[in-house]
Order: C-alpha cells, then sequence, then structure tokens
C-alpha cells in the first residue's frame, strides 16, 4: 500500500486504513464513471447547467487524483496541536500551499509546496466516520494534485456553483469532496 501514517495512535491508523479502502475503491468508480461519460455526479456538483464546462479540466484533476491514490506514495501526518490547527479551530486536514500571482488563469494560481505527497490532517473531527475521512483524504488531495481552492465548505453554495458558476465549482476543493461522496458504497 503507498500510503503512510506518521504520527498517529494505532486506533487512529487503523480507521485512517480502513479510509484509504474506501477512498482507492470510490476514488477509482468516479474516474471510471467520468471516463465512461456518465456525467450524473459530475453535473450535480460541477455543473447543473447542462453546457458541461470544465469538464475536461475536472476530468483531468479525478484523473491525477486517482493516478496518485493508486500509485503514488502518500504520507498523512498528523497536524493535531500545531499551530495552524490551534488557528484554524480544529481544521480537519489541510496541504501546505503558497499563492502564485504570476500570470495564468484561476487554475494556476496556487502552488502546493512540501515534502513531496505530504498531507497534514487533523482526524478528531470525524469522530471515526470513515466514509467523511475517505472524503476529506480527497478533498486535500484535490489540493495538493489538482491545486484546488477552499472558496466554500458548505453544501448549499458547492451546489449553487454548480448551477450558478461551474468556473468557481471546478476550482472548490469541496465540489471534489462532495462529488467523490456520490461513487462511496
Amino acid at each position: 500500500m503507498p500510503f503512510k501514517f506518521d504520527g498517529f495512535s494505532i486506533p487512529q491508523q487503523q480507521q485512517l486504513i480502513a479510509a484509504t479502502m474506501v477512498l482507492k475503491a470510490a476514488s477509482a468508480a468516479a474516474k471510471d464513471a467520468l471516463l465512461s461519460g456518465d456525467l450524473t455526479a459530475f453535473s450535480k456538483w460541477f455543473d447543473s447547467t447542462g453546457k458541461n464546462a470544465h469538464l475536461m479540466k475536472v476530468a483531468s484533476i479525478v484523473k491525477e487524483i486517482d493516478e496518485a491514490i493508486q500509485k503514488r506514495p502518500i504520507t498523512f501526518a498528523d497536524a493535531t496541536g500545531n499551530a495552524i490547527d490551534k488557528q484554524e479551530g480544529g481544521l480537519c486536514g489541510y496541504v501546505w500551499k503558497i499563492r502564485n500571482d504570476g500570470p495564468g488563469d484561476q487554475f494556476s494560481r496556487t502552488i502546493h509546496a512540501g515534502s513531496g505527497m505530504r498531507v497534514l490532517m487533523v482526524p478528531k473531527t470525524h469522530n471515526g466516520n470513515i466514509n467523511d475521512l475517505a472524503e476529506t483524504m480527497y478533498h486535500e488531495l484535490s489540493h495538493k494534485v489538482g491545486g484546488t481552492t477552499d472558496l466554500s465548505y458548505k453544501v448549499d453554495v458547492c451546489l449553487s456553483y454548480a448551477a450558478n458558476d461551474p468556473q468557481k465549482a471546478a476550482l472548490n476543493a469541496e465540489n471534489y469532496n462532495r462529488f467523490l461522496g456520490e461513487f462511496i458504497r
């Protein structure tokens, strides 16, 4: 398994291992749906206008996330109690990122830095919910691999982006989180 867990207790590691199994299966199903032309979940979370705006961008990010999950070594590290966790009041997970105000479209303005595929997480907010933890892992990997940002975490806002501003939906990490949720069995 290409996943490592740094700083977590044995019970937390067991939850994370279970979540990675859910993550792998759901990610593969999400990628396969897009590649086979099943746009049901895409339409709900990224473009409910029927125009399929940003389909290629979303499909690329979904494919890149799945490839990372299936093939690359990823380390999930416990960030509980560090300065950012305290400042954010128990943030579930995050990757290190910096702004790049250079030329380019909105998809290239955030650069994720750090030591390879290292994703910092604060698992206590999941209360043992394996599916929620898998979705958060996917959300964070959308930042790391796809350069997404956090415009909103609210479900109604994510749905509104899909209906009214598909570009924002394609940029918002929580839309990817919710999209993955459609494939969790």
